[in-house]
């Protein structure tokens, strides 16, 4: 079957030979008309001139002699306009949203020749509708009570009130917009077509310079436009020809037919459009080129895929088109009879990488959102770094969580990555909350993003010397590969790529750059005050609204295409993405002031409308098509139902087309992790000789007790050394909370050291509140802020200040019971050998928080941020890996005062531990207690008694950590997985 373009090409050569070069075509969009044109061409079979092509809006422009108006001046001079005939107090930030809806709702108006004064009138008897509104249909007027009968007698709701407030004035603001623009020799595009159609209703414009204008595949025409035809019509000067072949566009019981009867009757053809088939004959001269056939096939081969995944679907794109492939190169014919239709722009860029390399030309007809540039999202970063400047001593910070997404940002990171790397690794290991512009000032490009912008009259100004900076960075850092070996091919290739995203990454730049530059100019102008937060804004509503069009040679290669390109043209083989309801057709709510009985009543265009566009572009598009591939989106997720577009349902249903239903399914293994374990290989066992006599490292309480939890986890953790990767903590977790205590501790207690502590000497330091402030914010800027600049504490951090305050005052208050003491040391590291049953050494280490002399005993104290139990029930349930209920921490004091003892002289030792969550308890006691039967219990006064059945358990354990046929095997118990970090890795 002949393509729709090119019967028509046909059919006017063959009526005006080369005279065809003195008409006018007047097509959807501009794509249309260089097929238009190549069609032409291949009947000719000569050179000829080209007749003039032109868009329907083109056509306007011509004759109007006007421009289009910026839409940013335009809501700028709505706002004045607004302010001036209501004498609000809005501002420009409260104005925006709805002034963007009131030039849409005008653009309408008058794209529908609407009265407007009708339109706004507020219709306080409903009596008047009847001969006000007599001009419109029973329907209408049906439609315009329904809506003012809800005001009407009834009370006003404050709603409605305001409602009616900003009614009243909009035919004023509606008048005063177009007499602005009209001065400056400007309009917006309804208001263009709306003078073009009444100067010539009044035979005072129509210096057409074509003898014929010929209007092709329009469909959709607003009442301008209606009206516009009908004039050219009335002087014999149009012709026009409707796409409307398909029988399914055609068919009443088929929205897309909400145009074709209208269309048909008042602007028929002059000539017939002969649809019949070419025949290919090779020996032929005179056979036409293969690009102007389509296949023959009235009903398309359909076939519906379903894909769980977004990105999914453009892979599957790569699937198809490597099936039509197979080994060779697509053929230039069949790949501008290809076309890939994207509904949803921003599957662009997977659609593009996931072309395969068989088809080397590609002819991209859409444009990409800026929106979704790698530049627009650093531009947000940016935008909220500025947004939440701080002043600490009039100086300006920047608060981490704005600072880090723009660091990592991959313009900023591999600008300088040395630089960038070590400022997040510095902010990450200092926990810098907030970073002073001293600390980000490291390169010329850094200095510039983050210099400290208040006022609005600079932002832009800040916003281009960004830009301009990014594009030089983008412009020198093009790598360069260079080598002389047999890869020389492969590595120019990679720099052509390199060179290629270089290239578009500087137009994404570039057009960021271009929108900041006109929003400065406007701003000017308009001398409008607004917030900074309005002017984010307004520049991401501009920047949104904006997209990127790719230059290609669009008669050459794979065509790539939005729905709205696809107008006129038909394709053999056809690749529709996003078939999904609420994408196509696209489900969007009409951003009006004008509520929808008004519109419906005055003839302006509601969802209906946009509805049958959706449908005709499908329907005409497949009539062509000898096989359509549609894929859809199958997830549900938040608004998103995967449910495929009505239109799939209509051709199965209605029209009883064979469709092929396909699902793609990824293969997910449901199958259990495999246990996890590390032999104690060759390799393992060196890392382990670094904990022997003479090594580098020693073994500790704590990784004692990440053994007995987990030997996966101390392989991990202790052997391998593996950490969780440090992140800026704003807040004061409880392991930095213990930290800060066992700090402040350590201080108050530390010109003790060695000397008798009184009663009353631990009450003045109660008692010395600026004593105990300076000690706990000298903890917080060394533990927590990780600086030698000591501030005083605010928000959180204070309230979390007066809890250790709190605690500190109670241990002080306990410890003053026990006066008169010796306080011994505080923070006591203590290293000490550890003999195996092998005879070997291992080197254990320790930090004791406290020792101190109470009546001749000397008690290891530590201090535990958190709650826990005193007791255990022996020595070997310390060490019992399957003990759910382990008491870690008398394991740990234990092994202090195993360790203290086999240093220090032979004193009774008393192990004790501190829980700061029962300090404030009528009961607290310090002591361990073991406990021998169901409600008896006796305390551990001298570690002595215990030393020899510990020393053996810590032994055995040691042995089995050292030992070569004992692997590190996952934990027994679920309950040490809960809030392990290594938990994704082992899977358990």
């Amino acid at each position: 079957m002949k393509p729709f373009l090119y019967q028509v090409a046909s059919l006017f050569y063959s009526k005006y030979g080369a005279e065809v070069s003195r008409l006018a075509f007047v097509f959807p969009n501009r794509r249309t008309g260089l097929f238009f044109q190549k069609y032409l061409s291949e009947v000719s079979e000569k050179p000829l001139f080209s007749p003039t092509i032109l868009t329907i809006n083109d056509l306007f422009v011509q004759l109007s002699g006007k421009q289009t108006a910026d839409r940013i001046s335009m809501l700028f001079k709505l706002y004045d306009i607004y302010l001036n005939h209501s004498g609000s107090s809005e501002t420009f930030d409260e104005f925006l949203y709805w002034g963007e809806m009131l030039l849409n709702d005008f653009d309408d108006i008058d794209k529908y020749m609407v009265d407007a004064r009708m339109l706004f009138t507020n219709v306080t008897d409903l009596r008047e509708i009847e001969n006000d509104f007599s001009f419109l249909s029973p329907e209408q007027i049906a439609a315009i009570r329904t809506f003012w009968s809800s005001f009407y007698p009834k009370g006003d709701t404050p709603n409605q009130e305001q409602f009616l407030a900003v009614w009243q004035i909009l035919y004023a603001l509606y008048t005063d917009l177009r007499e602005t623009l009209a001065a400056e020799g400007k309009g917006y595009e309804g208001m263009i077509f709306r003078e073009v159609v009444e100067q010539m209703e009044k035979n005072e414009c129509c210096d057409l310079p074509y003898t014929k204008v010929v209007f092709v595949g329009l469909n959709a025409l607003s009442v301008a436009e209606e009206r516009f035809l009908s004039e050219l019509q009335k002087r014999e000067i149009a012709d026009f020809y409707w796409d409307y072949a398909s029988p399914k566009v055609t068919d009443p019981d088929n929205k897309a037919s909400y145009f074709v009867e209208r269309n048909l009757r008042r602007f028929p053809s002059q000539l017939k459009v002969e649809s019949g088939e070419l025949k290919v004959e090779s020996e032929d001269s005179n056979a036409k080129p293969l690009s102007t056939l389509i296949s023959p096939l009235s009903t398309p081969k359909v076939e519906v895929i379903g894909i769980p995944s977004g990105i999914g679907q453009a892979k599957q794109v790569h699937s198809i088109l490597s099936e039509l492939c197979r080994e060779d190169e697509m053929s230039a014919e069949e790949a501008l009879r290809t076309a890939v239709i994207l509904p949803d722009e921003h599957l662009l860029i997977p659609v593009l990488n996931a072309i395969p390399e068989q088809i080397k030309r590609i002819n991209v007809t859409m444009g990409y959102p800026l929106a979704g540039t790698p530049v627009a999202s650093l531009m947000e970063y940016i935008l909220a770094l500025q947004k939440n400047i701080r002043y600490v001593d009039r100086r300006p910070v920047f608060y981490f969580r704005d600072v880090l997404p723009i660091l990592n940002h991959r313009y900023i990171s591999t600008t300088s990555p040395e630089v960038v790397s070590d400022l997040v690794k510095d902010i990450s290991e200092n926990n810098k909350i907030y970073i002073s512009y001293d600390d980000l000032d490291k390169t010329s490009l850094l200095s510039i993003l983050f210099t400290p912008v208040t006022a609005v009259e600079t932002f832009s100004d800040y916003l281009i010397n960004v830009l301009q900076e990014l594009n030089k960075a983008v412009e020198s850092g093009k790598l360069k590969v260079e080598s002389e070996d047999s890869n020389a091919k492969l590595l120019s290739t990679f720099n052509s790529q390199l060179s290629t995203i270089n290239d578009i990454e500087q137009e994404f730049i570039f057009h960021y750059f271009a929108t900041v530059n006109r929003m400065k100019e406007v701003m000017r102008e308009a001398n409008v005050e607004m917030k900074i937060d309005t002017y984010f804004r307004l520049l991401k509503r501009v920047t949104d609204t904006i997209t990127i069009p790719f230059h290609g040679e669009p008669l050459s290669g794979l065509q790539i295409m939005g729905v709205l390109e696809t107008r006129a043209l038909d394709f053999d083989r056809l690749i529709i993405l996003s078939m999904n309801e609420g994408i196509f057709p696209l489900r969007k709510a009409a951003n009006s002031f004008i509520p929808y009985n008004l519109r419906r009543g005055f003839g302006l265009p509601t969802y209906e409308h946009q509805d049958s566009v959706w449908a005709y572009h499908f329907y005409r598009l497949i009539y062509r098509a000898s096989h359509v591939s549609l894929l859809y989106d199958t997830r549900s997720n938040g608004l998103q139902t995967g449910e495929v577009s009505r239109f799939v349902h209509q051709l199965h249903y209605h029209y009883e087309e064979p469709i092929q239903n396909k699902l793609v399914v990824y293969n997910v293994s449901s199958s259990k992790t495999p246990a996890l374990q590390v032999a104690k290989t060759e390799e393992v066992m060196n890392r382990l000789v670094a904990f022997r006599s003479g090594g580098t490292r020693a073994i500790s309480a704590s990784a004692v007790n990440t053994y007995l939890d987990c030997p996966l986890k101390f392989y991990f953790s202790v052997v391998e050394g593996i950490r969780e990767e440090e992140e800026v903590s704003e807040t004061i977790e409880s392991n930095v909370f213990g930290s800060i205590l066992h700090k402040v501790m350590e201080e108050l207690y530390q010109p003790f050291c060695g000397k008798m502590v009184t009663a009353d000497l631990l009450k003045a330091i109660r008692k010395d509140t600026p004593m105990l402030t300076g000690a706990i914010a000298r903890a917080f800027a060394e533990i927590f802020f990780k600086t030698d600049i000591v501030r005083p504490l605010t928000g959180q951090n204070f309230l979390i200040g007066e809890m250790i305050r709190k605690y500190v005052e109670k241990v002080l208050e306990r410890d003053a019971k026990l006066t008169p003491f010796r306080y011994i040391e505080s923070e006591k590291q203590i290293k000490c050998l550890f003999p195996l049953t092998d005879k070997s050494n291992i080197q254990l280490k320790g930090f004791i928080d406290r020792i101190d002399e109470v009546r001749d005993t000397v008690r290891i104290i530590d201090y535990k941020s958190g709650s826990g139990t005193t007791q255990f029930t022996s020595v070997e349930a310390l060490f019992d890996k399957e003990d759910t209920d382990r008491s870690k921490a008398v394991m740990q004091v234990f092994m202090y005062a195993w360790m203290y003892g086999t240093v220090q002289l032979s004193t009774a030792i008393q192990p004790g531990i501190y829980y700061m969550r029962t300090l404030f308890s009528p009961s607290f006691d310090p002591g361990i207690y073991r406990r021998t039967d169901r409600f008896k219990t006796e305390q551990v006064l001298d570690f002595a008694n215990y030393h020899a059945d510990f020393e053996n358990s810590l032994r055995n354990c040691l042995d089995e950590i050292f030992d070569t046929e004992t692997p590190f095997v996952q934990t027994p118990n679920g309950k040490a997985c809960v809030y392990c970090p290594f938990k994704d890795i082992c899977g358990k």
